[in-house]
C-alpha cells in the first residue's frame, strides 16, 4: 500500500463544508484506493480550514482565494468539483510526488 507509515493528510474544502466537500472526500478516497494509496481525508468549510496542516488541499479557485494561508504542501485547484476524471488527473501525480 503506497503511503504506508507516512499516510497522506488531505483536506477537501468547499464554501459551506457539507455537500461538495463531502462528495469530494468520498471521490478522492475511492480514487486513492484504486491506485493503492492510503490517506486520511477530511472535509470542511472555509472557516474550519484555517486550523489544518495537510499534505494536500483540494478545493476550487474561488474558495482557495479565501483560504490561501492554509498550511498545505500541495494545492489542487479543481475547475469542476464533481468531475472524478479531473480529480484523478490532478490528485494522482501529486500523491506520486509526495510519496517519493
Amino acid at each position: 500500500m503506497k503511503g504506508g507509515e507516512n499516510m497522506l493528510k488531505i483536506l477537501a474544502v468547499c464554501a459551506v463544508g457539507v455537500g461538495s466537500s463531502l462528495m469530494l472526500k468520498m471521490n478522492a478516497n475511492n480514487i486513492l484506493k484504486n491506485h493503492g494509496y492510503k490517506a486520511n481525508i477530511e472535509n470542511t468549510d472555509m472557516i474550519g480550514a484555517s486550523g489544518y496542516t495537510v499534505d494536500i488541499l483540494i478545493t476550487t479557485n474561488d474558495v482557495y482565494k479565501q483560504i490561501k494561508k492554509i498550511n498545505a504542501k500541495e494545492v489542487i485547484i479543481l475547475d469542476n468539483m464533481v468531475s472524478k476524471k479531473e480529480l484523478e488527473e490532478k490528485l494522482i501525480p501529486v500523491c506520486e510526488k509526495l510519496s517519493q
